[in-house]
């Protein structure tokens, strides 16, 4: 697939992780991004790894591109996996890609285009526009996903804002994914399949991915994605967000209070007002650390 290079932007994540430290002092981090600067990457690695296990996930991060490219010792793909996985289930966009193209390449662990669209439209709900682009990709040729040429063409929308190739891409679905006049209104919607969500219990929940995949069909459609806040005692629901969108993913800016909710999605239909709403979903979000 085209695009999908892992070693693109590591040194600016690298350089970003050691800018912006977490529960490590300032020094700690500053000291690692002498050594590594000075491509003692050896020493790097050392100071790296007993941050990264206390969950550190810059320093997760960090410690994965390490092992990604060689850095300090042998390249360990699976290592590097494991530690892009460690800070992406943190919530870190440039892990959330990495996985996902080690998921999708089989690099590391085996390959899942599955699992690969999921941390894809994760990634790209933070607004990274080579995720966009892949998952716009596995849609275009349903591997991972429903093959869906609407959904591939939003997501090629949403990366053209900054890549030339999804452009062309873009371009070339406009000419070809035409269909005849009236050609869909028979068709039933299907409900979307919900995928993803995050934050899980222990996190801070103020922005929360949401992922679900379209359904395989040609009528055109929009989503309308829902969460609402569950009271154990009343057995009320209240709604806490909702957002009608194109795309597959969204992030939203939530401000949970421990406890539990629910989340689901509409298919709308964008010439009438069927719809099919999918199952709901439950999940907790547990007291911030």
């Amino acid at each position: 697939m085209v695009g999908r290079r892992i070693w693109l932007g590591l040194m600016g994540i690298v350089a970003a992780s050691l800018a912006t430290p977490m529960a490590a002092t300032a020094s700690d981090f500053a000291d690692t991004q002498n050594a590594y600067s000075a491509r003692r990457y050896e020493e790097a690695r050392a100071r790296w790894t007993p941050l990264a296990m206390a969950g550190e996930p810059q320093a997760q991060l960090a410690l994965a591109v390490l092992f990604d490219l060689g850095q300090g010792g042998a390249r360990d793909a699976a290592a590097a996996y494991g530690w892009y996985r460690r800070a992406a289930e943190a919530g870190m966009p440039e892990a959330e890609f990495n996985v996902a193209v080690m998921a999708d390449n089989g690099d590391g662990v085996a390959r899942d285009p599955a699992e690969a669209a999921i941390w894809y439209a994760r990634a790209a709900a933070h607004g990274n526009h080579r995720a966009q682009y892949n998952l716009a990709q596995l849609y275009l040729v349903g591997e991972g996903v429903p093959r869906n040429l609407d959904q591939a063409e939003e997501w090629f929308r949403a990366a053209a804002t900054s890549l030339p190739a999804a452009m062309d891409k873009l371009a070339d679905l406009r000419r070809n994914n035409r269909r005849p006049a009236g050609a869909l209104k028979t068709q039933p919607l299907m409900p979307a399949q919900l995928v993803a969500h995050s934050p899980g219990a222990g996190h801070a929940a103020h922005r929360v991915e949401l992922v679900w995949s379209a359904p395989a069909q040609a009528t055109p459609i929009r989503f309308f994605v829902q969460v609402m806040g569950l009271n154990k005692a009343s057995a009320a629901m209240r709604e806490e967000f909702s957002a009608e969108l194109d795309e597959t993913a969204i992030l939203a800016s939530l401000d949970l209070a421990p406890g539990q909710y629910a989340w689901r999605v509409y298919s709308i239909a964008r010439d009438s007002r069927h719809y099919a709403a999918s199952e709901w979903a439950r999940f907790e979000v547990g007291p911030s650390e």
